[in-house]
Order: structure tokens, then C-alpha cells, then sequence
């Protein structure tokens, strides 16, 4: 066909487009480490990481007896301890370190341990708004207790000892 000067050529369609590039194969499955034979027989399991035990703070004491109270705490750590000195036994005093537990338990000890006992932790966990054990007897008792904050106090008669547990 000719339209004027120029003549219109048929052309044939384009050829179809390359087929897209293949993508490399799979790498073949990893294999699972092969359990560690242990020299008893049978496997070991794999080693687990376990954080050192950390021995939680106890009172140790007696009323009326010859030995002394003592009391280990951890050292308290508020915050980072990038720069501070390793974990390490801290003193208190041994019977009490609460003064306003003290003073509660000298409020309402009686010559009677059983009512002592009762009003001192009915007064305390008040005033301290939480819970709290009270051990009251005459003569000599022994405890050791896990505990942040103690207190053991007498009068002339009874003897009482109070404390948070952990």
C-alpha cells in the first residue's frame, strides 16, 4: 500500500522476550549438631547457662540464749553496678532494723504472747501496709528467717519477733 511517498511495510510482531534468569538452587539443608556422646553412655544435654545462687538475705537468732544474733544481706544495689564492688556482707544490727516496726511491736506487746502476737501484727501491716509474720513467746525461742526487715523486741515477760517475708 502507498500513501503518498511512503509506502506501509507489514512487519512481522517482535519476537517474545527472553525467559527470566533462573534462581541459583537452594543450598541443602543444615544438618543438627549430632548430640555430645557422654562417657556413661546415653547423651548429654547441651550445656545451659545457670546464674550463681545467690544466698537471699537470713536473721539467725535465739532470745535469751548465750549466742549472738547475726543477720547477711546482700549488698543493695540501686540501679547499674557497672563501678560498683562485688556482691559482699553487709551488717545490721542483728535484732532489729526497722525502727518504726520497733516502735509498733513496743506499742502493743503484753505480758500475754498470744495476744501480743496478734495485736503487734494487726498494728504492723497497718501502719507497714504489708504482710508480716510474729512469733511471741516467754523464755527462749530460735529462728532463722529469710527476711529484708526484722525486728525482735522484749518486755519483761515475752519476747516477740516480727519480719516481711521475701
Amino acid at each position: 500500500m502507498k500513501f503518498g511517498n511512503f509506502s506501509k511495510a507489514i512487519c512481522p510482531p517482535p519476537p517474545p522476550p527472553p525467559p527470566p534468569a533462573m534462581c541459583p538452587p537452594m543450598p541443602p539443608p543444615m544438618a543438627c549438631p549430632m548430640p555430645v556422646a557422654s562417657p556413661c553412655g546415653g547423651y548429654a544435654p547441651a550445656p545451659v547457662y545457670q546464674p550463681a545462687y545467690v544466698m537471699p538475705p537470713s536473721n539467725d537468732c535465739c532470745c535469751q540464749c548465750n549466742r549472738p544474733c547475726h543477720y547477711r544481706a546482700r549488698a543493695r544495689s540501686h540501679g547499674a553496678r557497672i563501678f560498683s564492688a562485688p556482691v559482699a556482707e553487709v551488717e545490721e544490727d542483728p535484732t532489729c532494723n526497722s525502727q518504726k516496726l520497733r516502735a509498733l511491736m513496743e506499742d502493743n506487746i503484753t505480758r500475754d504472747p498470744s495476744i501480743s502476737k496478734r495485736a503487734i501484727q494487726k498494728a504492723v501491716e497497718e501502719k507497714l501496709f504489708g504482710k508480716y509474720n510474729v512469733i511471741c513467746a516467754k523464755g527462749d525461742f530460735s529462728y532463722v528467717a529469710y527476711t529484708e526487715t526484722y525486728c525482735q523486741t522484749s518486755n519483761d515477760d515475752v519476747t516477740c519477733y516480727a519480719f516481711r517475708p521475701l
